[in-house]
């Protein structure tokens, strides 16, 4: 259950998103005097990030470490059929083998990275084409606080993966594993590998690779729980 201190903490950032709803991501660089022509990956998640007043955190701790909530950004793809989907996996965090080997779920530090999240949702994709960064829409927002159930799965993939990296067969991993995490590649490319156990005290090489969020749980945990009438109106 999600504390009314928790609530009260978030509310001037709820304030701003739903004042933002239905405005592009051009129109907020206007507004935050941010040039519109500067494209870069990952640029929408921090133009968002700007406008709640929240600094660009890669580091262990919460984006907001007072309460310990992260803010995710969440592109949405709207489909021919009117059909509404996550557009991608979400990152969450590196993987460290090394750490990860040694923990248990229960200091595991993911834990803490999935407990509580600000999702920031945005239309970035339509009708199988994707839109200009320009004129991604901002669609709504969900505060998201996973239930016992879904802690138990994500506990059950979370092992899963673990099991893989004690075992020394972190080079295995696989996005098809799990049903609301994946361990995504993410690197620069074949090359960029790290430490990782190799299952007889030693280490190996392993490529780098996050936690993310499948789809599958953004489309059934998150999206359900989204006001998507301004871009179901023209349906």
């Amino acid at each position: 259950m999600i504390s009314s201190k928790v609530i009260e903490y978030l509310s001037p950032l709820f304030e701003i998103i739903t004042k933002s709803k239905g405005k592009t991501i051009g129109q907020i660089k206007d507004e935050l005097n941010i040039e519109r022509n500067k494209m870069v990956k990952g640029a929408s998640g921090l133009i968002v990030e700007n406008l709640l007043g929240i600094e660009n955190n890669n580091r262990d701790e919460a984006d907001i470490p007072e309460i310990g909530c992260e803010i995710k950004i969440l592109p949405l793809q709207k489909n021919r059929d009117g059909g509404i989907k996550a557009k991608e996996p979400t990152a969450i965090q590196m993987i460290n083998y090394m750490e990860v080997a040694k923990e248990t779920w229960e200091t595991a530090k993911l834990r803490g990275k999935i407990a509580l999240t600000f999702w920031v949702v945005y239309l970035a994709k339509e009708n199988g084409h994707s839109l200009n960064q320009n004129d991604y829409k901002i669609v709504d927002y969900f505060l998201d606080h996973p239930n016992d159930i879904q802690n138990g799965i994500f506990k059950k993939d979370w092992e899963e993966i673990q099991k893989y990296i004690k075992a020394g067969r972190a080079d295995q991993l696989s996005c098809s594993m799990g049903e609301y995490l994946e361990p995504k590649t993410k690197g620069a490319n074949n090359q960029d590998t790290t430490d990782a156990p190799n299952g007889k005290g030693g280490t190996l090489k392993a490529r780098r690779r996050a936690f993310y969020y499948k789809k599958n749980y953004t489309n059934t945990a998150i999206i359900p729980n989204l006001d998507l009438s301004s871009i179901q109106q023209n349906d």
